[in-house]
């Protein structure tokens, strides 16, 4: 499991180092040399985690690699492969117009398979939402720029920044054929998570897709007319408290109070300021509502 990063200062911008380190990793893996330093220590897949973070020295965007290996590397192997990595890293982000130090350089052995899953899922939104308190020291997440915008101008002018420069960014990438080598090539949609898995105490109706069982895990369900109002009254932030606060019975509450049931589910969960539409108005000449536009009644005198 290695670490990538490079010098930054306090005036570069969050798009320019964003740039430089994915562009550093792309060109590390191209060419011989890389295909020579595989084969030399068997590496067969990796996995790439994007992070990023701001502290003293402004912006500091750096990667998190897995090193998938066919054979466990030795003590003596392992500082090789240090050596070796920072050596091609090095070279690139020097072509690039930065510079790296072998001190911020990072490479370590998983003693696990959950180990090694961790190092790269944990840099995702959730882990930072949830954990970004703890990176305070090297500076902080993005997460908690966002937190922090509530009342700091900065703060909010920062995540700004950063949401132009990370805009369609990949934060977790695989290299060619990792996917395939473990069963990942077609992974289950959002749809299929929701229904058939499980999470920690949950479960769930298959057929109906009804929660029996939710000690933690999902909280809610929603149709898209739902959420679609959700989002248009701007409520999303006030649900999710609402989750937090009150569970699945704090969500229902919710919709209620803020009217946010949609045509189809407000069948079954009626709100109580919603009302069929009116009834089409009836015009003089036509009392039994048979024409919808003024064409239709032209075209019925003409006829």
């Amino acid at each position: 499991m290695a670490t990538f990063t490079l010098r930054h200062h306090a005036f570069n911008k969050c798009r320019s180092l964003r740039d430089t380190v994915a562009q550093a990793w792309q060109k590390m893996q191209a060419g011989a040399p890389w295909a020579r330093l595989k084969n030399r220590y068997g590496i067969a897949h990796t996995v790439r985690a994007l992070e990023v973070t701001h502290g003293r020295n402004g912006w500091h965007p750096h990667i998190h690699v897995l090193l998938l290996t066919e054979r466990a590397l030795d003590d003596t192997e392992a500082e090789m492969l240090r050596l070796d990595l920072f050596e091609r890293w090095e070279t690139r982000i020097r072509k690039l117009g930065g510079s790296s130090e072998i001190g911020a350089f990072d490479l370590r052995r998983a003693s696990t398979g959950a180990e090694a899953a961790a190092y790269v899922a944990k840099w995702g939104a959730g882990h930072e939402i949830a954990k970004g308190a703890q990176k305070e020291a090297a500076g902080r997440s993005v997460w908690n720029l966002l937190k922090a915008s509530e009342h700091d101008d900065g703060a909010a002018r920062l995540f700004r920044e950063y949401a132009k420069a990370f805009f369609r960014a990949r934060h977790l990438t695989y290299s060619k054929g990792s996917r395939e080598a473990y069963d990942l090539r077609y992974p289950a949609t959002d749809a299929e998570l929701a229904i058939d898995g499980k999470s920690e105490g949950e479960t769930i109706d298959k057929e109906t897709g009804e929660v029996l069982c939710a000690e933690s895990g999902r909280v809610a369900l929603l149709d898209f007319g739902t959420w679609r109002r959700i989002c248009t009254k701007g409520l999303t932030g006030a649900l999710l408290d609402a989750a937090a606060e009150g569970g699945s019975e704090g969500v229902t509450r919710f919709l209620n109070l803020h009217d946010c049931h949609s045509y189809y589910d407000a069948r079954e969960h009626p709100a109580p300021n919603y009302a069929p539409p009116p009834a089409p108005r009836r015009r003089a000449f036509d009392p039994y509502g048979s024409f919808s536009h003024w064409q239709d009644v032209a075209d019925f005198e003409e006829a």
